[in-house]
């Protein structure tokens, strides 16, 4: 591993931060759980079938570090201004555990044990890799590899983009081929574009839009039961919670009919459980959006999730379908306007004073969905025969930077598989369950009969 202290300019370059990055050193406090702490993660989970030649996927991982240098990149905030400095290649840390009889557990029992285990972990940012794996082998044909990435140069995005490009250098390196892999651009040339198009004139028309969207909006901010506390003592904690086809098939239905979609149909339902939460009908929601407009950089790995305030006023519906149809509408015009959230907040920072009120706390939603509808399944070339890698899980750390709750809602016809993020030092679990309680009885009434009046759901 390189740490900062040896790094020189023979060997680092450096380059200016992107508008997410200096996004979130505004919101880093040095800690642990701050986006530079080392406990800000994402870790996914791969169940492997057949045998893994530990010198090819240690190779491989290396591949990944090499390909993508942001995995590479440590980023310097004691300068003036920040910026990003690129070391060269690097191994990757693998650890090795063999575990043959899993200590009497169940294997599916052990893996959760050591996911938990790999997301409570810490990585350094002052250190390179930012990239670490553990193989757990159960035996010669069953084993889990976990990859932990640092979440400030990551997001699902690019934990995607990981795994799909492990697979493909395991397989090159056991064939002896050159990796099936699409041409990429490199993180820092999308730092370049994203500052000259700040400067174009289609985003002086985004910045117009979003002086007239934001005119009067506030942040929607749920009430807790304990305000802030002067420093965070607990781990954050998960509520779980799901719907079922009852409820999620004519969701989609809805969706289809209102030209929508069922993320749509979802938040249109989060629109009324906060209306019913603190009166409000002028809504401004935050979600997260992956960031990636521009095609060429769908293949680089980097930070690229945004957050953008979706502003809706229900007052003027008078069925869950209209309010659907407004929600649709917010979405189309704020995405076709996107800007990054810190340009945002520093242009118009008036939508952001509700977060100063010290009895409330931040309200972010995020679309956990697949893109297949399902697992993600790719193979990793063994000879003939092949081996082949599911991905069980993949999650971001526990501690978030400062307070507040997270929604995650990973969305299909058939199903609503969903969790809320939240700090005990701020909310009760009885009161979150209160909440998505209250989100189920409004989604399911509501697309049983998306006509009826919303304010009677």
């Amino acid at each position: 591993m390189t740490d900062t202290s040896v790094a020189h300019d023979q060997e680092a370059k450096r380059y200016p931060l992107s508008f997410t990055q200096e996004w979130f050193l505004t919101m880093d406090k040095g800690d642990h759980n701050g986006p530079f702490g080392d406990r800000y993660l994402i870790v996914a989970v791969l169940r492997i079938t057949g045998h893994v030649d530990l010198a090819v996927l240690q190779g491989a991982l290396d591949d990944v570090v090499a390909r993508h240098e942001l995995l590479r990149t440590l980023v310097v905030r004691d300068a003036d201004p920040p910026y990003q400095m690129v070391l060269p290649p690097c191994q990757v840390p693998l650890e090795i555990r063999n575990l043959p009889d899993a200590a009497g557990k169940s294997r599916d029992k052990v893996i959760q044990e050591l996911f938990v285990e790999a997301e409570t972990g810490t990585i350094s940012t002052r250190e390179v890799p930012l990239l670490r794996a553990l193989l757990a082998k159960f035996d010669d044909r069953d084993s889990a590899l976990f990859l932990t990435v640092h979440h400030s140069v990551s997001d699902g995005w690019s934990v995607g983009v990981i795994l799909r490009d492990l697979g493909a250098f395991y397989a090159a390196r056991t064939s002896g081929t050159e990796p099936a892999l699409p041409p990429m651009r490199q993180y820092r040339e999308y730092v370049e574009w994203q500052r000259a198009s700040a400067t174009s004139t289609d985003d002086d028309g985004a910045l117009s839009y979003w002086a007239a969207k934001l005119d009067g909006a506030r942040e929607f901010v749920m009430p807790t039961d304990h305000g802030h506390p002067p420093r965070y003592t607990s781990p954050y904690s998960m509520h779980f919670f799901s719907a079922d086809a009852d409820t999620m098939t004519p969701a989609a239905e809805l969706a289809n009919a209102t030209r929508s979609s069922l993320f749509v149909v979802v938040f249109s339902a989060i629109y009324i459980l906060a209306n019913q939460i603190t009166g409000a009908t002028d809504l401004t929601l935050l979600a997260v959006t992956s960031g990636r407009n521009e095609l060429e950089f769908h293949n680089t790995m980097g930070l690229f999730l945004n957050v953008l305030p979706f502003r809706t006023e229900i007052a003027s519906c008078t069925s869950f379908r209209d309010v659907v149809r407004s929600t649709r509408d917010s979405f189309i015009d704020a995405m076709a306007n996107e800007l990054p959230a810190g340009l945002l907040e520093q242009t118009f920072p008036d939508y952001i004073k509700s977060r100063e009120d010290t009895r409330m706390a931040q309200f972010l939603i995020s679309d956990t969905s697949p893109a297949d509808g399902g697992a993600t399944i790719f193979p990793i070339a063994e000879g003939a025969t092949g081996i082949d890698a599911s991905i069980l899980q993949d999650a971001e750390t526990h501690d978030l930077p400062g307070g507040g709750t997270v929604w995650y809602l990973s969305m299909h016809p058939d199903y609503l598989h969903a969790s809320v993020q939240f700090n005990p030092d701020e909310f009760e679990a009885s009161t979150v369950q209160g909440w998505t309680s209250g989100l189920k009885r409004i989604l399911a009434s509501a697309v049983r009969d998306p006509d009826q009046d919303w304010k009677h759901l």
